[in-house]
């Protein structure tokens, strides 16, 4: 019958789909856009869903896995650190050497201006086809190994060669003295570039860690409001199982018409409290469908989730001074702190550096080939022709832009170090707080564990009581309404104890360790 009507239920879907496609196109109206067919199709799939009775078995490590898939959040976080990692290549690149060609070709027609030229009119032709590697070092060296060829023609009478041919391989080296001088100053983009991608990976680490907290603490939600549905609906069978006592007893004579109506009413009322908890329970459920993503599953949007793990009262030993510890060495925003600070050393470095003055060494050197072509040029070139030069560049700039960039690097790095001590302050106020509602909760769990063996033994005795006519209707009711409370107290118990635990590990940074999970590079 279930496969039936799920047929019937995909054959009118797709009857609805494509009678809209058929209304559209006999109206004349515009084709509908594949992406509009796209989004029919999807709504006809997750309305077959809705149609289908399903129960989706889920354990808590399954609950995790749906989270983090297909995850928005996580997605957006995931590329950040991809982004920081171009980056990192785009600061390198200043260290990359760079390869230079040019060309041209010079003619130059003009009246003869000596008598050597050897006529009014003087024409010369000048061919360059030069070419070169450039590029800087992590020390502030710049560097320029040319190649450079000319060949010139001209009108003159008294020229050698004509053409000539002339070559020349020359090397130019610039390093600056104070200011761009040293690895710290020139690797800066680099080492900015690479903290703020460890600051994103951080980022990236911290939202995984919130999912994880979130899906885990919605799943022992859920397990709360199904307890307590369930603990509703033996409250209910109480209280009609003393309603069929009671009118048993009444048509005997046992007891007033006023015992029974009030069993009846506490059995109405009961039953509101079932309804009320189903509509929580569901409420609960939509809740993990939708950190879990379920909810965008067309297949088992629906489904009933029936979980597969319980909440258990496993005793875990915690240690103020561990838990701080562990909080300093894995939490992610103190980790992300640690690297800004770094960063902003770096940055006050830079700008220290940008308020001395530029002293620039210069030096070049190269051999001249002179030939009356270019191969005998080529030969040409030895040690007897050379081409050298030394020189020094010095600059003091009026320095006002750049002392207000050192201040203003210095003050950041003063008002992040305060946000940091801040920070600690937090982690170790909040690793406390935290440490303290897990013993708490243990306590919580003895007491209510206690509670409801002792309402329980309670509740049985007090039967045989009433069953002998000891106990009135009116105190049996109360004594299922507590018994009622103790056990949805001891379910409470068991589920804020365990979100304690979920709380201290997020507290900690230990959510990824906890649950065993390994994030990708």
């Amino acid at each position: 019958m279930k496969l039936m009507r799920s047929i019937i239920t995909v054959f009118l879907i797709n009857l609805m789909v494509l009678g809209n496609i058929s209304f559209a196109a006999a109206n004349k109206k515009e084709t509908t856009p594949d992406t509009e067919r796209a989004r029919e199709v999807e709504k006809a799939f997750f309305m077959v869903g809705g149609s289908q009775d399903r129960v989706l078995k889920i354990g808590l490590v399954d609950c995790i896995l749906y989270a983090l898939k297909n995850n928005s959040e996580i997605l957006i976080q995931r590329i950040e650190p991809k982004l920081k990692q171009d980056d990192v290549r785009i600061a390198k690149a200043g260290f990359e050497p760079t390869l230079n060609v040019d060309a041209s070709l010079h003619d130059n027609t003009e009246i003869s201006s000596s008598a050597l030229q050897g006529a009014d009119k003087f024409n010369s032709q000048d061919t360059n086809i030069n070419a070169g590697v450039s590029g800087k070092l992590i020390t502030g060296t710049e560097y320029n190994v040319e190649f450079l060829n000319q060949k010139y023609k001209s009108d003159s009478s008294y020229q050698i060669f004509n053409p000539y041919f002339s070559t020349e391989p020359k090397i130019t080296i610039t390093q600056p003295l104070f200011r761009g001088f040293g690895i710290v100053v020139n690797k800066a983009d680099i080492i900015v570039a690479q903290n703020d991608k460890l600051q994103s990976e951080a980022s990236f680490k911290n939202t995984v860690m919130d999912t994880i907290s979130k899906s885990k603490t919605a799943y022992y939600d859920y397990i709360y409001y199904l307890e307590a549905y369930a603990i509703a609906r033996l409250s209910l069978e109480r209280a009609r199982n003393l309603l069929e006592i009671n009118k048993a007893r009444y048509r005997k004579g046992l007891i007033s018409s006023v015992d029974l109506l009030e069993t009846e009413a506490a059995a109405a009322q009961r039953e509101k409290a079932v309804i009320a908890a189903d509509a929580l329970m569901n409420k609960a459920e939509d809740d993990l469908k939708l950190i879990t993503n379920l909810v965008d599953d067309p297949e088992v949007w629906n489904a009933e989730i029936e979980l597969i793990d319980k909440p258990e009262f496993k005793v875990e030993e915690v240690d103020l001074l561990k838990s701080l510890k562990d909080a300093f060495e894995y939490r992610p925003d103190y980790y992300s702190a640690k690297i800004d600070l770094k960063s902003r050393d770096i940055k006050i470095v830079t700008a220290k550096n940008a308020l001395l003055p530029t002293v620039d060494l210069t030096g070049s050197f190269g051999l001249n080939g002179l030939g009356k072509d270019y191969q005998s040029a080529i030969g040409k070139i030895n040690s007897d022709y050379t081409d050298w030069s030394v020189g020094v560049k010095f600059t003091v700039p009026w320095g006002g832009a750049e002392r207000a960039k050192f201040d203003q690097r210095s003050l950041e790095k003063a008002q992040a170090l305060l946000s940091f001590k801040r920070l600690e302050q937090n982690i170790i106020l909040e690793v406390r707080d935290k440490v303290r509602l897990v013993k708490a909760r243990k306590q919580h769990v003895d007491v209510a564990k206690l509670s409801k063996e002792k309402e329980t033994q309670n509740y049985e005795a007090q039967q045989e009581r009433y069953s002998a006519g000891q106990v009135s209707t009116h105190d049996m009711l109360d004594y299922q309404d507590k018994l009622a409370q103790a056990e949805l107290d001891y379910v409470n118990a068991l589920i804020e104890y365990n979100i304690a635990l979920i709380n201290l590990d997020k507290s900690e940074g230990l959510t990824l360790v906890k649950n065993d999970i390994k994030l990708e590079e």
